[in-house]
């Protein structure tokens, strides 16, 4: 999840300060052509979106893209990315978020260019402790040839940056080593919106209001321009009634897809509770390190609020609980029925490996303290291997070994868990259908992880991506 509070208080994020197309309303808007001078001709409005194949050793990846620029068949330049901007990529695992609208002319492409900088690395180690580490930059810019030209359409293309996250950090005893490895390609639009009995799209993005205005909301991420989202009736509302009621600085979590034009449809809003006297809110989301007595660690990927900025990531933070700290289970997940266990979270059953997000009353980011006024389960990747399909009722229920230095292994103890999806399982964002699974099929899948006592963990995943290195 991903947030900002204010225009002068830029945090964290998944977009970027790019180029923006003028259907989006935002100021700083400048066709590509302007910013290079090289590319010409009818703009196209285009949605780069961004994820992160795995690396289960890492629990926080951030790095700076500085530009990501499009070469076309002759030659010619065109800039998507003209200012740096700092993704935090883990919480991306199986999950695809927005980077940033472009306005990119209409031609065909063969290749692109990404120059980054700033590495920044949380990873367990074979102890399972955190360390925050130093990495060492090995290069500053990936080249990345479309093995096929990709053609851009205003009514039909979207494109999605890959970050192969598994490829480009390399921990050799204390040294971290980081080459970013990136894939790209185009992605069509969605066709109709997922049914509403679906536990999430494989799209999301988190942020801070800035304005309603009849069906249409405008969000401002952690760093980079405003994203503005169209809602319709169908859309699900958690935590509020109507669009209407939404007031500038509320911290919300979006659902999506990006339909035809590149115009993004929120399918579900959830609105960040505000608890009670509270002067601000902060929004915290990352693994649980540890657990003690009235409180827990967490290492930081991502944050929301005034007390939060983009340095903060991968911080380990010292959560602090009471008697009044409410526990909860991310509404994102509508179907959590007929399982052959009561899928329940609490103070007692929550355990070092999940993934969680706190709504924080009180967040010093240079003390890594936070007060908890709410506490929800939320969804998390594992990478890893199928042993045993079995069917439970209307779910399909996989035994699944955790792939070597799993991240979650080390923190929990657990090397399986189960894995049970269902008709609300979602397939991978542009893929219609999930990829076939069978015993010996190396996944991804993403969801809610349980705590049933005894060592044993169950997850029911909200989208089953495919096999490493990507989507």
């Amino acid at each position: 999840m991903n947030v900002r509070t204010s225009p002068a208080v830029r945090l964290m994020a998944l977009a970027s300060s790019l180029v923006l197309a003028a259907t989006f309303g935002c100021s700083n808007a400048v066709s590509p052509s302007a910013a290079t001078g090289t590319a010409t001709g009818a703009v196209a409005t285009v949605p780069v979106l961004i994820t992160d194949a795995p690396s289960d050793q890492l629990v926080s990846f951030s790095l700076t893209l500085n530009s990501i620029t499009l070469t076309d068949s002759a030659g010619k330049t065109a800039g998507i990315l003209s200012t740096p901007t700092t993704v935090e990529i883990t919480h991306l695992n199986g999950i695809q978020a927005p980077l940033v609208t472009a306005s990119i002319p209409e031609d065909t492409y063969t290749s692109a260019v990404i120059t980054f900088s700033n590495p920044e690395i949380t990873y367990i180690n074979s102890s399972g402790a955190a360390v925050v580490a130093s990495p060492v930059l090995a290069t500053t810019s990936y080249t990345f040839t479309f093995p096929t030209a990709f053609t851009v359409s205003n009514t039909s293309t979207s494109l999605l940056v890959d970050l192969l996250a598994a490829q480009s950090v390399s921990i050799s005893g204390t040294t971290v080593t980081v080459t970013p490895t990136f894939s790209l390609k185009p992605v069509p639009p969605a066709t109709a919106a997922p049914p509403a009995s679906q536990n999430g799209t494989g799209m999301q993005q988190m942020g801070t209001v800035v304005s309603v205005s009849g069906t249409t909301l405008v969000i401002e991420p952690g760093s980079g321009p405003d994203i503005t989202l169209t809602t319709n009736s169908a859309t699900v509302l958690q935590g509020f009634s109507s669009l209407s009621a939404l007031t500038a600085g509320s911290l919300v979590q979006v659902d999506f897809i990006v339909e035809s034009g590149g115009v993004y449809l929120a399918t579900r809003i959830q609105l960040a509770p505000v608890p009670p006297n509270a002067v601000q809110v902060n929004l915290l989301t990352g693994p649980v390190i540890s657990v003690g007595s009235g409180s827990f660690k967490m290492a930081l990927m991502q944050g929301a609020g005034p007390s939060v900025s983009p340095t903060a990531t991968g911080q380990i933070v010292t959560v602090t609980t009471s008697g009044s700290t409410a526990y909860a289970i991310t509404p994102q997940f509508v179907t959590l029925t007929g399982l052959p266990f009561t899928p329940t979270f609490t103070a007692s059953n929550l355990v070092a490996g999940q993934a969680v997000g706190v709504v924080a009353s009180a967040f010093s980011a240079s003390a890594g303290t936070a007060t908890a006024a709410t506490v929800y389960l939320v969804p998390q990747t594992v990478d890893g291997t199928v042993t045993a399909i079995a069917t439970v009722g209307n779910y399909t229920a996989y035994t699944f070994t955790l792939a070597s230095g799993s991240a979650f292994t080390s923190l929990s103890g657990a090397s399986t868990i189960t894995v049970y999806t269902s008709a609300a399982t979602a397939p991978p964002p542009g893929v219609t259908a999930p990829p076939a699974i069978a015993v010996g099929s190396t996944i991804r899948f993403n969801g809610l992880i349980f705590n049933l006592g005894g060592g044993s963990f169950a997850m029911v995943a909200g989208c089953s991506p495919d096999a490493a290195p990507g989507i």
